[in-house]
Order: C-alpha cells, then structure tokens, then sequence
C-alpha cells in the first residue's frame, strides 16, 4: 500500500467531502518544461490561480486554450517529471508537499521516546578475536545512516548443531566517532568475546523514516510503522493542518450546506480538533504499548560489567 493513500487519507479528511476542480495532462513533463498542457475539463485553470500535479506545485503564467505556461516549483514545492494522465488539482486547500511534510514530522514526532514509537533494525559484523571496536554499519543505501537510539540486543552466532545465538553480555555504544576509523560515526566496543570469524547480530531500535516526496508509490512499510499503527500519520498530519488552514465548514471560497446557527455553535472547530487530538493520543498510546510488549525494556549492557577478556579488572 503507498504513501499516496495516506495524503489521500489526509486530504478528504481535512475537506469532508468538497471536491476540488480537477484537470489531466495529456503528455509526459519533465523537470525543466515550462508549460504543461491539459484535457481542458477544469474552466478553473486561469491566469493567477496555483495548480498542483503530484507533489509540485506550479504557478499559471499564461492560459492558451489547452496550453497553459507555469512557474514551475512554486510555493516551496520541487519541481519533478510528470507522465501522462497526471491528475491537476486547482487551487489546491492542502497542497500534497505540505500533507507529506506534516506526515513526515508526525513520523519524527511519535518516534520520539516520550511517544514511544520506534522499528527494530539489524546489522551484522564478522568476529575478529584481535579486535574490540566495530563500526555500526547502518547504512541506509541512499548513502545515508539509519539514525540508532540504542541497541536493543547483541548476540553471536555459536558453533554446533544447536545454531543458537548466545547474547553478548558486556558491550559500549560510543557516538560520534572520527570517521575515518568507523564510517557510521558509532561505534560498538564488545568487551565480552564471540567466536572468531563467526557473525554478531545487532539490534537496534531507530526512529521511523521519513517517506519519500518524490515518489509516492513507495511502500508505506518502508517508514518502519507496524501496519496495525497506519492510522496515526494521517490524524498527527490532519491535527497539524487544521492549525494552519481552515476546514470544510470554515472555507469561504465555496458555499457549502447551509446550516441553522445553533447546528455550529462557537467553539465546534475546536471542538473537531480536540476529537482529533483524543482520537491520535489514544491510539498511539495503545501502539507504543503494543511494541513495549513486543520488545520489553532490558537492563542496558555497558562497560560497567567488564570481563577479563581485554585487560579489564574486576570492581
């Protein structure tokens, strides 16, 4: 399932129901392109008006029939290639860069430790019995580093039929180390030993990874969210808009259902956002409970219990 049903989630959320003037390309656009030409069904499309395909935002210069010119990565939006059929939303209420944004910094914010929220990663290094410090391989394979808030559990592979995982008792995690020594910038110092030339498993927990703005197609799974929590990026990023812009009921542009004065009495928007906020600080309470279940706080390993492996005296 991508990211697009979550800006989906997000936006009819936030618009109960209005339908914004929509429009199609009718061929590929790339990044440099300074026009853009459509099927002609939105009347909408004039001079002035800001008009949004996929995640860029793009200004109306110049309206000529069907061929409309545009500034194109307007309002903060990145300007990117756009294919044929692309749908063209008018005068976007939540453009879709600023939906991602508010769902990437609801991602940051539950992942925070008052919140609760993280995704268990791994990485491996072969034992090497003449050395102590490993780097913390995270790589993220877009030349980046998983970020590590602490390591969860350090366990080697044990020799025999058995195949069991002995856990590594006595271990240090040291940030920002010199990266010419260990290229993550972490490193991991075992002062208990494993068998040479055998692997060491290491988990880790990590804050949820931002979705990727540029290509909504991905996998939502990709941010580390167990699936049971997929809720929770669409009420954080909804609550954060609605701090910002004014929903259906508040728009002015369009008129909407008429409503008897006492069907809206003061205070019913706020009222909406308190529902919301209830609704998202009930449900994250009940995921970040669901993962300390699954991964229950443990004594924290460290240099403070020592083995004589490398020199180190008892207390």
């Amino acid at each position: 399932m991508s990211t697009q049903i979550w800006v989906d989630e997000v936006r009819d959320m936030l618009l109960s129901g209005y339908v914004e003037d929509l429009d199609v390309i009718t061929g590929n656009v790339l990044v440099g392109d300074s026009q853009i030409i459509v099927q002609g069904y939105a009347s909408s499309i004039v001079k002035g008006v800001v008009v949004e395909v996929n995640a860029e935002l793009m200004y109306v210069l110049q309206v000529t029939s069907t061929t409309i010119d545009v500034l194109r990565g307007y309002g903060g939006s990145t300007a990117a290639a756009h294919t044929a059929n692309d749908i063209v939303r008018v005068s976007p209420k939540f453009p879709t860069h600023r939906i991602v944004s508010s769902i990437n910094d609801d991602l940051a914010d539950i992942s925070s430790p008052a919140h609760g929220m993280f995704q268990i990663r791994t990485t491996t290094f072969t034992y090497n019995g003449g050395v102590a410090g490993y780097d913390l391989d995270t790589d993220d394979g877009s030349g980046g580093y998983y970020p590590v808030d602490s390591i969860y559990e350090v366990t080697h592979a044990a020799v025999g039929a058995l195949a069991n995982e002995p856990e590594i008792i006595s271990w240090r995690l040291k940030r920002d180390r010199a990266t010419d020594s260990f290229a993550s910038g972490n490193a991991l110092i075992l002062y208990d030993g494993a068998v040479p030339g055998r692997t060491v498993r290491v988990l880790y927990k990590s804050p949820l990874t931002p979705v990727d703005i540029t290509d909504l197609t991905k996998d939502r799974s990709l941010t580390g969210l167990p699936t049971t929590a997929y809720d929770l990026p669409t009420l954080g990023a909804a609550m954060a808009l609605m701090t910002t812009r004014p929903i259906r009921r508040e728009f002015l542009d369009a008129q909407g259902t008429s409503r008897m004065a006492e069907e809206v009495p003061p205070g019913a928007i706020s009222a909406s956002f308190r529902d919301l906020m209830g609704r998202r600080k009930e449900r994250l309470e009940s995921e970040s409970a669901r993962l300390a279940a699954q991964y229950p706080q443990q004594w924290p390993r460290h240099s403070a219990v020592r083995s004589h492996q490398w020199g180190y005296a008892p207390r």
